[in-house]
């Protein structure tokens, strides 16, 4: 059968990036989307990481697209770091000192074996109440949804690995060894395999393989998206984009802190991906705009539309006005790492699940989603 250009040009996606509690953000852009148009109907949903379990939540939601991001909000807004991972000194400190132990055991059976920083076993309770994942395949089933996809990154083969719930066909892209797409019922297992960042979090096992935070090795964040057949593409970073002279201008002196360079190596995962992506995405758009009609059909070639919504201020910088809320004890270990001095605050704000911070995200969200409604309707429309 033949598909009508008007029919393809329905196929919205969402594509729902990563970024810890930056992803506050996100679900304050959403919010505003669902106020605006209360029935927005998005076919095709992807995310990783923080961006999965809204993902979740958004996609098993039996309800409108505003109902369901106004409950996202109340969700989010109800958030705290110890709905996370577990802050008490003593959960804190054997997280340190299994780490200590597996460096000085040299590779022998003696001591705790080490699995991640955290416990995020509050994380995985959050998620179980908040997300009724039996949800989506209700939801495909009605039509509402024609596919859903979560990436996590497989620690026994190395490989990306896309998680696709829903019949719509996959759109074949040249063979990689580092890529893999999987049929599969998602359930919270994939949604907390999704957002498992390495080290700081436990791998989770799903069938016979253990995953971790499907960012982490996924370089083309909008790959999902064009893979399950999306026209159009919404996505929402979590980058403030400095004017030319912010950027020429130094955020240190001296000796990088552990917590500056953390900080640059979550951004180059969280946020570079996704500007890469995107000025590929670009790239090859111009390509085919320049091809004729018949080679475009030919090749299965097509232009695919982006819009990308940014957060009007630094959420690194805001972060650091709210570090003082953080419990006590990781508040103390955080310091350590340099965290304290704002234009290191990067590393903070992907952990400060703090309400008042995710409040500040959620509300910019809206507020910039308003100031930029006059490209976001049409986009949508």
């Amino acid at each position: 059968m033949v598909e009508h250009d008007a029919d393809r040009r329905a196929k919205l996606a969402f594509a729902l990036s990563g970024g810890g509690a930056r992803a506050a953000y996100q679900t304050g852009v959403l919010c505003h989307i669902g106020r605006r148009m209360p029935d927005l109907r998005v076919p095709i949903l992807t995310g990783v990481s923080a961006g999965g379990i809204n993902l979740g939540f958004l996609a098993s939601y039996r309800g409108s697209f505003r109902e369901a991001t106004q409950a996202l909000r109340r969700r989010w807004l109800s958030l705290t770091t110890e709905e996370v991972f577990k802050t008490s000194p003593s959960s804190l400190v054997r997280g340190g000192l299994r780490v200590g132990a597996s460096l000085f055991s040299g590779g022998t059976s003696i001591g705790p074996r080490f699995r991640s920083l955290v416990d995020t076993s509050p994380l995985r309770e959050f998620v179980d109440r908040s997300v009724a994942m039996e949800g989506i395949e209700e939801r495909l089933e009605a039509g509402e949804l024609e596919a859903v996809g979560l990436t996590a990154i497989s620690y026994q083969t190395g490989r990306t690995v896309l998680f696709v719930q829903g019949d719509a066909p996959v759109r074949t892209t040249p063979s990689s060894s580092h890529h893999r797409v999987v049929r599969a019922k998602l359930t919270v297992d994939h949604v907390m395999a999704s957002a498992a960042i390495p080290l700081l979090f436990p791998a989770i096992k799903v069938g016979q393989q253990y995953y971790g935070d499907g960012s982490f090795r996924s370089t083309a964040p909008l790959g999902p998206a064009t893979q399950l057949g999306a026209d159009r593409i919404f996505a929402i970073s979590a980058r403030y984009r400095r004017s030319t002279a912010e950027a020429r201008r130094p955020d240190s002196i001296g000796y990088p802190s552990p917590a500056r360079v953390l900080g640059l190596l979550l951004n180059s995962v969280f946020l570079d991906t996704l500007d890469w992506d995107a000025a590929a995405l670009r790239r090859i758009n111009h390509l085919v705009d320049r091809l004729p009609p018949e080679a475009r059909q030919k090749e299965g070639l097509r232009h695919i539309d982006l819009l990308i919504q940014r957060p009007s201020k630094d959420l690194g910088k805001l972060a650091a006005e709210f570090e003082v809320q953080l419990p006590r004890a990781l508040r103390f270990l955080i310091r350590g790492l340099g965290s304290s001095n704002s234009k290191n605050a990067d590393f903070l704000s992907y952990l400060l699940f703090e309400s008042e911070y995710v409040r500040t995200l959620v509300e910019l969200g809206e507020a910039d989603a308003e100031s930029n409604w006059d490209r976001i309707e049409p986009f949508m429309s």
